[in-house]
């Protein structure tokens, strides 16, 4: 019985993982650059090996191109990176292919696009260079030493994740960077999103914060709704029209506000107001132990610290002294 299912269950799981790579592809490029395996795994409840295996299979049909892999902040620092984009983990980019014929395809050669889809191999092979074509350049070294650590096909972001947005074109800059990140947010326009994220900006929240609120409430849990008496999380951002975008934008950043309508501080105010009182804290702590070694350092020197340590400490040698008698 479980022979028969198996096969079934992994057909459907790896349409599961097909259909969240194509709701969050750029529909213009057909490239995802927001998915990480823990995404992925999150959204389907499968886990991360079983992704891997069906990203795996996937690109071996050819439905999937690998573009540039992932990366860690923590690489992207080692590697050399400075700036926002260095504290920011870098999902991988893949592209929506379409199997073809194993060809031998020119890499100097851009692949044609057919009826709205990209149609080239998952991975190219690179055949012999054509008399007198432009030779491919070797990659750079920086001032260090080092080669380049730039990954293919990462532009840099219209407005800083941790910025906050002043003035409208800022904003409109900052909404653009806003949709980029969270690819379901293209289907409304830049100014839609401004005038969606206007009293947040103007309360200083940044992009990063409109993406955590997005994602999770106030208390830190997962958007969700109540099932048979239990917060079952989910994710309401797939498969919603334009028309009805804004409205579930709007009802997603509403939980950060208060009774009045207020908006209340972001996750990064949080934060930082938590870091400088426990900061404060440990101030305060160290503040009363100096003081408590000085006052202890003090009485050490007066006289009658001293007259009491050799009391003590003739009192130690007297019963000494009985003992050995004994």
């Amino acid at each position: 019985m479980l022979a028969t299912l198996t096969p079934s269950d992994g057909r459907g799981n790896r349409r599961k993982v097909a259909r969240i790579l194509g709701f969050n592809a750029d529909l213009k490029t057909l490239t995802t650059n927001t998915l990480t395996w823990a995404t992925i795994s999150e959204r389907t409840g499968m886990s991360r090996a079983t992704v891997a295996r069906h990203l795996l299979a996937l690109h071996e049909a050819g439905w999937v191109g690998r573009v540039a892999s992932g990366r860690s902040a923590a690489a992207k620092q080692a590697a050399g990176w400075t700036g926002d984009d260095s504290f920011i983990n870098d999902a991988p980019v893949c592209a929506l292919t379409q199997p073809v014929d194993d060809a031998v395809v020119d890499i100097n050669e851009t692949p044609p696009t057919v009826s709205g889809y990209k149609e080239f191999p998952a991975r190219a092979r690179e055949a012999e260079a054509p008399t007198g074509a432009a030779s491919r350049p070797s990659p750079t070294k920086a001032a260090s030493g080092r080669r380049c650590t730039v990954p293919a096909d990462r532009t840099l972001p219209a407005w800083p994740g941790h910025v906050t947005p002043s003035s409208k074109d800022e904003r409109i800059l900052a909404c653009r960077e806003w949709a980029r990140r969270v690819p379901a947010l293209s289907k409304i326009s830049d100014k839609h999103l401004r005038f969606l994220a206007k009293d947040f900006f103007v309360a200083g929240w940044t992009i990063r914060d409109l993406i955590t609120a997005l994602d999770t409430m106030p208390d830190g849990r997962a958007h969700g709704q109540l099932v048979e008496g239990q917060w079952v999380p989910y994710s309401g951002a797939d498969g919603i029209p334009a028309a009805r975008l804004g409205h579930w934008i709007n009802w997603r950043l509403n939980a950060w506000r208060d009774r009045a309508g207020v908006v209340v501080e972001s996750p990064t105010q949080r934060r930082t107001r938590r870091a400088a009182a426990a900061h404060r804290e440990q101030q305060a702590r160290r503040k009363a132990e100096a003081d408590r070694l000085e006052r202890l350092s003090q009485e050490r020197t007066t006289p009658e610290y001293h007259a009491a340590k050799q009391a003590c400490l003739d009192q130690i040698l007297g019963r000494s002294r009985r003992a050995r008698r004994r």
